[in-house]
């Protein structure tokens, strides 16, 4: 997906610019109802005259040296331009009277009898903070988190992240419908398109199919074949065959090689036929070449929409440490971890990374059920050892700041591409870091995967409705409960069929 890169709501309250001019807001960066009012205070806040900071007693000493911790994570505390402190109710009602659309719920909270009704009830709620969530990376973190462990209970915990959801819901669907919009133009721009960059080594063939294109409609997973200095790379499933059969027509390109980054249906469906069509031989990795001969049968939705591709044929031809292209020769690097076959493709005179599904966004959230995040953190780690100034990714987007790389929209990212893999990996270990601290701390899967989405981070919101769609259409395939599982994922964990192989490398 072509993701927003993750907004932790914490801000350097001494580098944010305007921060003089701005009200502060200290909140409780782990309670999801306070996540949730943040959400719509940035989003009512359209001349930035806030200013949101979770508590720690780095942004506290750096904010006023009147803010203590204890005060501040019973309610919340608002400090204004003139260094007035608010707390509690009246911080609300202070916040409110900023925005044109909140202001007489402002006003009206100042005046009796609805600041005494709006005290009660945030007195309530703050008295009881510590039953209200399930301690899980906020302020138990910089205070009390034994204690606060001790008193939260699972079934607060729900009540909270429920009503953190709902407090968003208007958000969510503005963000979905937003980003429904966003597919469909690009979608309508790549359709039946090619994209041609530096010195034709490189082209990018869009691939289109009458079921396989409510992937990107619903989605906004781009379908791609690649063309690099000669070598043809991840050829689409049989049900794009059509659409490859005619970008060959037009642009009838010298191919020399096919080649297969990994075993997923939609890189592997046409290796044998476009071999016979072109005459080049097929090269794959060993692994890739178990997985392939046979092929196991899809689940039916993924068969039905993508193609269930054929066995690999003979004869074909197992991947070195390196292989020859027209002018050169490009570095295959084993990249395990979106599944244990994936290799990807390193040309170290160009600079650039065909990375398949080594890289698909820096904060993925939907993996396939044979995913190993443990295994794909290492490789992530190896690949930021390249030296890399285009980074394209198996379903088409371009990382690069080059500027002999033409602008479109959509596809091409305006980024280092380091830096997109160097965010990737700070979001995995993050995970890693949640999800293993919630396996010692014997949490259910479910309470785990909603700690590793909390609506403090605009990516779990944002992505929300198309996160739960992939899992409804996918009938759980692909989902966020599968990331919580890929960290904890052993060989000998069994998985429906089609998995077991990928999982166990082939034994």
């Amino acid at each position: 997906m072509g993701e927003q890169a993750v907004e932790d709501i914490a801000e350097n309250p001494i580098e944010k610019p305007g921060a003089n001019t701005a009200h502060r807001v200290l909140y409780d960066g782990q309670c999801e109802i306070c996540q949730g009012c943040v959400s719509w205070l940035k989003a009512l806040d359209r001349e930035n005259k806030t200013i949101c900071l979770p508590i720690s007693v780095e942004v506290l000493s750096a904010v006023d040296s009147r803010l203590q911790m204890d005060e501040c994570l019973r309610q919340l505390h608002v400090v204004t331009p003139t260094s007035e402190i608010h707390v509690g109710w009246d911080a609300v009602a202070c916040l409110a009277r900023l925005f044109p659309s909140t202001w007489l719920i402002g006003a009206l909270g100042q005046r009796f009898p609805f600041r005494s009704a709006g005290r009660f009830f945030y007195g309530f709620v703050a008295k009881n903070r510590y039953s209200l969530s399930k301690c899980r990376g906020g302020a138990c973190r910089v205070a009390k988190p034994e204690a606060v462990r001790r008193k939260a209970k699972l079934g607060a915990f729900w009540s909270c992240y429920t009503l953190g959801f709902f407090i968003r819901v208007p958000l969510v669907l503005w963000a979905g419908i937003k980003a429904a919009g966003q597919r469909a133009n690009i979608f309508a721009r790549t359709y039946h398109k090619r994209l041609d960059l530096p010195n034709g080594k490189l082209t990018i063939l869009f691939l289109n199919g009458m079921l396989p294109n409510t992937v990107p409609l619903l989605f906004g997973e781009l379908f791609t074949a690649i063309i690099y200095d000669g070598i043809a790379i991840d050829p689409g499933s049989p049900k794009m065959r059509w659409s490859l059969a005619r970008h060959l027509r037009q642009v009838k390109p010298k191919i020399t090689k096919v080649v297969a980054t990994h075993a997923h249906e939609e890189h592997v469906g046409n290796l044998n036929w476009l071999a016979e069509v072109t005459g080049a031989p097929v090269y794959v990795s060993e692994m890739t070449a178990r997985f392939l001969t046979p092929f196991k049968r899809l689940p039916w939705v993924r068969a039905t929409i993508i193609g269930q591709p054929p066995d690999l044929k003979q004869p074909y031809h197992l991947l070195g440490e390196t292989i020859d292209t027209e002018s050169g020769y490009l570095q295959v690097i084993e990249t395990p971890g979106h599944c244990d076959d994936h290799i990807a493709l390193y040309d170290p005179k160009e600079k650039v990374l065909l990375a398949g599904d080594a890289f698909m966004g820096s904060y993925f959230a939907t993996p396939n059920p044979d995913v190993d995040s443990r295994k794909w953190l290492v490789s992530l780690e190896r690949l930021m050892e390249l030296d890399i100034e285009i980074l394209v990714e198996g379903h088409g987007h371009i990382h690069t700041l080059r500027t002999d790389i033409p602008d479109f929209p959509g596809v091409v990212i305006r980024e280092d591409p380091k830096v997109a893999i160097s965010q990737k990996l700070a979001y995995m270990r993050w995970l890693r870091e949640q999800i293993e601290a919630g396996f010692q701390e014997g949490l259910p899967v479910r309470v785990i995967e909603a700690s590793c989405f909390p609506w403090g981070r605009r990516t779990s919101w944002e992505s929300c409705a198309t996160d739960e769609c992939i899992r409804l259409l996918s009938l759980g395939h692909f989902s966020r409960t599968e990331l919580v599982r890929s960290f904890v994922r052993t060989d000998g964990e069994q998985l429906p069929t089609v998995y077991e192989v990928r999982i166990s490398g082939g034994e």
